[in-house]
């Protein structure tokens, strides 16, 4: 007798919204990624795959590049090579007051190129570029969203050890050059159209200054430029090589030892970041006696928290593939809705979690792991991590959210209405740029 029910995908889908309720309702979405995906691959027959699935992300190629990338973050913020950045990014902004805004956003994104985290990045910026804004009478809101709105519109994505980028070109057949090549014209798009809002509405509702009163900006400190570099040589370093630099090919060299297949490009990544790291380290012997330590424990940390994540969301993906919900929603998308469904299944999945890297990771093993090698699984990755990256920013349960307002001493909820317009407006010309290339 022909089966009418397809139990399988009907019980997924069940665990599937009851994954949503769980972490709209504030339960660790690790543990609900794990048990979600653990419990669909029960009900598909097969028990053992998210035991597999989770031994084979523990071991990954990725897992190297994303300790090494934060273990370098941990060291660069030992050592205050990323507050000099900072301070070089933003000092136009003390000379021209109108430069405040776009000067905060885009120093904000610029940081985070070096620095992956989201969180990260505000608190290294947020206590330099909050009191130049409000200085410029930039009304509260307007100024911690201008830093939210860069620190997290995905300018993690571009470096070579960005963790959204490493585990979905891990997960599935995208190719991480191509991925890039739509990332960097979509992300860089969306900015410059954001931050043109944000400014234009700070002008607007900025409170008129008191009679014969200018705008007094607080000084910057002089900046150590040979620390403000430090945060951009793994990139700088990776890009030469990439681009043919003779003296830099040893990056790009496959292991002496070891099958060489492994790898692809993560060998390079932890080969730039030890010496960023060796080079951020020395820049004054305190910090150089404590560099090891520091890089370790930022590896540890990338372990306990980008690494869990990835690990859960793999498990999650398995077991979606598994119930054939992939497949079922695949069937039922359009060919010409498969980008906007790349996107849409992250962005919810990041605005109820407060976190990307999990949503990225779990869409991109449900809905881009079956695809072959080609355009259209790259453009669906690009949008997927941008999906997630904006589905966090607007979440009151991201840590960066939190931080930012904290920073900013003003209500989640005014802060996200403050950045929810210019991420809308710079989310249409990211997505725009994808789909038009």
């Amino acid at each position: 007798m022909r089966r009418i029910v397809d139990w399988p995908l009907a019980l997924a889908l069940a665990t599937l919204a009851a994954a949503v309720a769980a972490v709209g309702r504030g339960v660790e979405v690790r543990l609900v990624l794990l048990a979600a995906g653990a419990a669909m691959a029960a009900f598909a027959g097969a028990p053992l795959l998210a035991a597999d699935a989770f031994a084979r992300a523990l071991v990954a190629p990725i897992v190297a590049p994303i300790c090494a990338s934060l273990g370098f973050a941990a060291v660069l913020a030992g050592t205050g090579c990323d507050r000099a950045l900072a301070r070089v990014l933003l000092g136009p902004a003390v000379r021209w007051p109108w430069l405040c805004v776009p000067a905060a956003a885009l120093a904000a994104y610029l940081v985070n190129v070096a620095v992956p985290s989201q969180a990260g990045t505000a608190a290294v910026l947020g206590p330099l570029a909050l009191p130049l804004l409000r200085a410029a009478r930039v009304h509260a809101a307007h100024a911690a969203a201008a830093v939210l709105f860069g620190a997290s519109f995905g300018g993690d994505l571009l470096s070579p050890g960005a963790q959204d980028v490493l585990a979905v070109t891990g997960a599935t057949a995208a190719q991480a050059r191509a991925l890039q090549d739509h990332l960097l014209p979509a992300s860089l798009a969306g900015l410059l159209v954001g931050t043109a809002w944000l400014t234009l509405r700070a002008r607007r509702d900025a409170p008129a200054p008191p009679a014969n009163d200018a705008a007094d900006l607080p000084p910057l400190r002089p900046v150590d430029l040979l620390r403000a570099a430090v945060p951009l040589l793994p990139v700088g370093l990776l890009l030469a090589a990439q681009a043919g630099s003779a003296p830099l090919q040893w990056l790009l060299q496959p292991p002496t030892t070891g099958p060489t297949d492994a790898w692809g490009g993560a060998l390079a990544i932890v080969r730039a970041m030890l010496v960023g790291a060796a080079i951020a380290a020395a820049t004054s012997w305190p910090t150089l006696r404590d560099g090891a330590a520091r890089f370790f424990d930022g590896m540890g940390q990338a372990y306990a928290g980008v690494i869990a994540l990835t690990v859960c969301a793999q498990v999650f993906g398995a077991g979606l593939a598994a119930c054939g919900v992939a497949s079922a929603l695949l069937a039922a998308t359009p060919p010409a809705a498969h980008g906007a469904l790349c996107a849409a299944f992250p962005f919810g999945l990041s605005l109820l979690s407060g976190s990307g890297s999990g949503s990225v990771l779990a869409s991109a093993q449900a809905l881009l792991a079956g695809l072959p090698a080609g355009p259209d699984v790259d453009r669906g990755a690009a949008f997927a991590c941008l999906g997630g990256a904006f589905g966090r920013t607007l979440s009151p349960a991201a840590a960066v959210v939190a931080c930012v307002a904290g920073l900013a001493r003003v209500e989640v909820v005014a802060l996200l209405r403050a950045v929810a317009p210019p991420l809308l407006l710079g989310a249409a010309a990211a997505f725009a740029t994808i789909a038009l290339r």
